[in-house]
């Protein structure tokens, strides 16, 4: 009506509309990372990783199995592969050289929480397991964009996020973690990286069979550690 154009007219304000402003690079970068992790949690794939440490120095080659039920990480050095077994029975260790038959350990049973004193040993394979849930839900994150990185040499190019801080109860560690449509390409922290080497094909059921029966884990006593 006339009365409508004259109001817009002399009040610009009260017809103009005002679009939501553009989120923040962090927000930004939160909802990228829980887009990959969701995707990480669906995918089949098997990988070969090589991990770097800096706290004694230390490369290791790591395999690793994934479906959205069950994860094998083997980690290799010096002819000794230490082999964690996750699936709907509860998380295993194994380990296996040549020429001794292999030895397994039940470390907790299906959905228990691991012992403390095994968590570092442990952080490997968190980032298969638990930790793409935790990510995808993104409570408590502060997540910041990161320089993406290039394909090279049959690793596909990734986009890259840093978190900044993570929730103290969560199996994720502060650092620079690069997926490409959900699958982890690089993990940086700050004591160590694991690096996507070559992607293999999907895993069969029987990547996912313990090499020997699991015995429980042993007590703890005091002064042993």
């Amino acid at each position: 009506t006339a009365a409508t154009i004259a109001t817009c007219l002399l009040t610009t304000s009260a017809c103009t509309s005002h679009p939501s402003p553009d989120p923040s690079p962090s927000v930004t970068a939160l909802q990228g990372l829980q887009a990959q992790a969701h995707l990480a949690s669906t995918r089949s794939f098997s990988a070969t990783y090589r991990a770097n440490g800096g706290d004694p120095p230390r490369t290791d080659t790591i395999r690793v199995f994934r479906t959205p039920s069950a994860a094998r990480i083997d980690v290799e050095e010096s002819g000794v592969t230490v082999r964690i077994l996750v699936n709907g029975s509860g998380t295993f260790s194994c380990k296996l050289s040549t020429g001794t038959p292999p030895l397994c350990v039940t470390l907790a049973g299906p959905g228990e929480a691991l012992p403390a004193t095994l968590a570092v040993q442990l952080q490997l394979q968190l980032l298969f397991t638990s930790a793409p849930a935790e990510i995808a839900e993104g409570t408590g994150f502060e997540v910041q964009p990161a320089a993406s990185q290039a394909a090279h040499a049959g690793v596909p190019a990734a986009t890259c996020y840093a978190i900044v801080t993570a929730p103290a109860t969560a199996d994720v560690s502060p650092g620079t973690y690069c997926f490409a449509d959900g699958l982890l390409v690089t993990a940086q922290f700050r004591t160590g990286s694991l690096q996507l080497t070559a992607l293999d094909t999907n895993p069969v059921d029987g990547d996912f069979t313990l090499p020997a029966s699991p015995v429980p884990l042993p007590s703890s006593t005091p002064g042993n550690t």
